[in-house]
């Protein structure tokens, strides 16, 4: 058997033509990098925010007063980095919830537990 061979033994169509699915190593993720991710996208997005939201505000008052603004010119302008800011303190939240379920040994994703609410109504 050539190598060749071997290699198509082991491909598995998975959905497109010529797609193949090869086992790679996942690397562990490690609770400290996970917090220093955290910081970096903390101070990402608090500085987005900090751009963005004086941005619009004078954007807003220069589109209420005399001048030739657009009105939308603020939403334009100034969304982009508030959103972009909001999205970066989210995932930095999220890595931050990662790190400390690891720290505390649940290394898979756990399932959300019930409200009482809940279930009291399928009790029902």
């Amino acid at each position: 058997m050539r190598a060749t061979e071997t290699m198509r033994a082991t491909r598995v169509a998975v959905g497109a033509i010529f797609a193949t699915r090869w086992p790679m190593p996942a690397p562990r993720q490690n609770p400290t990098a996970l917090r220093a991710e955290a910081r970096v996208l903390t101070t990402a997005g608090l500085l987005l925010l900090g751009l963005g939201f004086p941005l619009t505000l004078v954007l807003v008052a220069a589109s209420l007063g005399e001048g030739s603004a657009s009105p939308f010119m603020p939403l334009a302008v100034g969304a982009p980095p508030i959103m972009l800011g909001y999205l970066a303190c989210h995932f930095a939240s999220q890595r931050m919830l990662r790190a400390k379920s690891i720290e505390a040994g649940h290394t898979s994703k756990q399932p959300r537990r019930q409200s009482a609410s809940t279930a009291d109504l399928r009790l029902s």
